[in-house]
């Protein structure tokens, strides 16, 4: 692999794991490592994170870093207003995980992340439109319009949800 291609770093908080790959610039997963969701304390999953991008980086060079978290985020991509399953309230994600790993960071809600590579990469590259529905600890979706994430005017569109109902 050229030591000038350029990498970049997923990752995914989920209810119960923070997984990661390093990709290439065609999508191609080349490492990849996973971990137990420490807690729902925001400040042990963000160490968990930032521990995870510097034992990748030790192995490979890479340009930054996009995390896909579960829940509702804010439309500038750097605060999850709600998780869910971590009972995160207005978590600054973005800079708290910035100043660990002092190199550029994303964040996505992973229903969007998922559509997006998707549509990208995956089983809907000649789509324009599309709706992925996400499966993990919780559930969610993201819609695509003409080849565009459609967030909606608040940001959520596509948000999924569920409730049990105990009779």
């Amino acid at each position: 692999m050229p030591l000038l291609e350029r990498l970049a770093i997923g990752i995914d908080i989920g209810g119960t794991k923070v997984a990661a790959g390093v990709v290439d610039p065609d999508g191609n997963v080349v490492d990849r490592t996973r971990r137990d969701t420490p807690s729902t304390s925001p400040t042990e999953v963000e160490d968990t994170i930032a521990d995870i991008v510097r034992e990748l980086r030790s192995r490979h060079y890479v340009v930054g870093v996009g995390i896909g978290a579960a829940g509702f985020v804010d439309i500038t991509r750097s605060t999850v207003l709600f998780a869910p399953h971590l009972a995160w309230r207005h978590e600054p994600l973005r800079d708290a995980v910035q100043r660990r790993i002092g190199m550029a960071v994303v964040v996505e809600n992973d229903a969007n992340a998922a559509a997006w590579a998707e549509f990208r990469f995956g089983a809907a590259q000649r789509e324009e439109d599309l709706v992925c529905i996400t499966l993990g600890t919780g559930i969610g979706g993201a819609i695509m319009l003409g080849g565009h994430l459609y967030r909606g005017r608040h940001g959520m569109a596509g948000e999924f949800g569920h409730m049990q109902v105990v009779p």
